[in-house]
């Protein structure tokens, strides 16, 4: 069980919430530093109905999962009408601050560095859905909580927040948080939330992490506006590097640019059953296995998203989940959709 801290501690450790340095869909966050001099973060949640005794229930299950890539729970709060969660302090913060296009030039993050948090981002979701003992779909993927220690070792915070919420004040609060997005479209269609919405949630993360830019930036020309259309067509184009951030210096060679951007569209896939796992994710990035050529949307059109429709429901997986280690799978792509080239 995380520690058990009194109001009073945790207002004088942050004095009395004087140093606010986040805000996300569940509340807002400030550093404190205990007598010892240890750093924290403390989160106080806003619209959490439950009683002490579920609060600390679901508090327990959060404390108990323990990865590399995913942000210590240290301490929690349940006094009176106050809910508050601590965790370990993140000394570079969240990964917004270093991909967005009025970072400094000397804060842009290099390929190598941004490619190891994308890696990191996702084995930490992989083991939130397949590894842990209680599956947790996370909800609010977002590069505000993805948090970077001192050595830019990625790990994703807020996890397992979803919970303490019921799927009505999540959505509210996401919402309003202004992180619509990265919300997967069964948000917006009413339909089951799962995994999969996490998935599409990474896929967005993991667009902006590869551009350095919004995936929708109104002063963008209206071709690059929309940041997913114009990375589906220029891979279509067989140009992923103007998906490329271009301040970053980079190898041409350097295979892992365009597994990035496939992996990318591949889960941001509107229909839920197209987005790989993320165990998959982590594997793909890692380039343990081929990553076939991701079919645009529906919306957007192309005979390549024709012959993957036309392909799926000849197989009868339109309406399945895509085994995604099948040879079946690999070579049905192989043959019947272009792949940008052998690894």
């Amino acid at each position: 069980m995380p520690m058990r801290f009194s109001y009073g501690d945790l207002s004088r450790a942050t004095k009395d919430f004087s140093s606010k340095i986040g805000q996300g869909g569940f509340g807002s966050v400030y550093v404190g530093v205990l007598a010892d001099g240890t750093h924290l973060a403390v989160k106080k949640l806003e619209g959490i109905g439950q009683g002490k005794k579920e609060f600390r229930a679901e508090v327990s299950i959060i404390g108990s999962i323990h990865h590399v890539h995913l942000v210590k729970l240290k301490g929690f709060c349940a006094e009176g009408a106050h809910r508050l969660l601590v965790y370990e302090f993140m000394g570079k913060g969240s990964l917004d601050k270093w991909i967005s296009k009025k970072c400094e030039a000397s804060k842009i993050l290099d390929w190598n560095t941004r490619f190891n948090i994308a890696l990191g981002t996702a084995k930490g979701l992989a083991y939130l859905h397949e590894e842990c003992a209680v599956k947790i779909v996370h909800c609010d993927i977002k590069p505000e909580n993805v948090l970077l220690d001192d050595n830019f070792v990625a790990k994703v915070s807020d996890f397992g927040l979803a919970k303490l919420m019921s799927r009505e004040e999540s959505l509210v609060y996401t919402t309003l948080r202004g992180t619509r997005g990265y919300l997967a479209p069964e948000w917006i269609t009413n339909n089951p939330i799962s995994e999969k919405s996490d998935v599409y949630s990474y896929g967005m993360v993991l667009l902006e992490i590869i551009g350095g830019r919004k995936n929708y930036d109104p002063a963008e020309s209206s071709e690059k506006a929309h940041f997913p259309s114009y990375a589906f067509k220029m891979l279509e184009e067989e140009r992923p590097e103007e998906i490329l951030d271009s301040r970053l210096e980079f190898d041409e060679n350097d295979e892992r640019i365009a597994d990035a951007i496939k992996v990318a569209l591949w889960c941001i896939q509107d229909e839920m059953h197209l987005r790989p796992p993320m165990t998959k994710v982590v594997q793909m990035l890692e380039g343990l296995c081929s990553i076939p050529h991701p079919p645009i949307p529906s919306q957007f059109g192309s005979q390549t998203s024709l012959s993957f429709y036309k392909w799926s429901s000849e197989g009868g997986t339109s309406t399945g989940p895509i085994n995604w280690s099948s040879d079946a799978f690999q070579s049905e792509f192989q043959s019947g959709v272009q792949l940008s080239g052998p690894r």
